[in-house]
């Protein structure tokens, strides 16, 4: 995981908000759009090598699956477990015409497997990372987020951790989506966090700076010696 993929992973996301989808040389390329739950998922095929990007929020019906964060639920219904993730987000995730598609592509010839996304594009690819692990322990997986909401509460951190162990949170200054659900409801981070931009601040949210735009331009700033 280097620099370079950041960006590259960061152009990903910001392209997925694209309504038409360049096809580059040497790759196919998987459009999944579910007009029930309003996802887009963009998968990329390079030969052993698979990008996955879930487009961000984009529509009053991703606001609503976003604001859905007063309810937890188990996952994949194991009532034993002490995991609880957002109900929205799992419920958008499990949609039939989501997770079995992107399974499908999961095949025995696809060693490496790269997952990124923005804002609530973000939350899919937490819940898609850990899914696909459980599943497909033997790939090797690489997670992305920019802009990332709370997912889960704090069994549901140490299980994804562990099993998603290469995975980049960025946070750009005092990001108001990075502070939602609220860390008091019981709601956890996952991954390893990059922050850039301003100073974070208690109390303090921005709008402006949940912009992948300001991303771009915050993460460059900080390359700079």
């Amino acid at each position: 995981m280097t620099k370079y993929n950041v960006i590259k992973m960061m152009e990903s996301s910001a392209l997925a908000y694209n309504s038409v989808q360049p096809i580059l040389p040497y790759e196919h390329l998987t459009v999944i759009d579910d007009p029930k739950t309003d996802i887009q998922s963009y998968i990329r095929r390079r030969g052993s090598h698979l990008e996955i990007t879930f487009r961000g929020t984009d529509s009053c019906k991703d606001w609503l699956t976003d604001f859905t964060f007063w309810q937890k639920v188990v996952p994949y219904n194991n009532a034993t477990s002490k995991i609880r993730v957002h109900a929205g987000f799992i419920n958008a995730y499990k949609s039939d015409t989501i997770r079995d598609k992107i399974h499908n592509l999961i095949t025995k010839d696809v060693f490496f497997v790269r997952i990124t996304g923005h804002s609530y594009g973000a939350a899919l690819a937490v819940l898609c990372a850990v899914d696909l692990q459980y599943n497909f322990p033997t790939k090797d997986y690489e997670v992305f987020l920019f802009g990332c909401p709370r997912v889960g509460n704090s069994a549901f951190r140490k299980s994804y951790n562990k099993r998603v162990f290469k995975t980049l949170r960025v946070e750009n200054g005092n990001d108001i989506v990075t502070k939602i659900p609220f860390a008091s409801w019981g709601y956890r981070h996952v991954g390893i966090k990059i922050h850039i931009g301003p100073p974070r601040l208690f109390g303090v949210v921005s709008f402006n700076q949940h912009r992948l735009q300001s991303y771009y331009s915050h993460f460059f700033k900080q390359l700079k010696p």
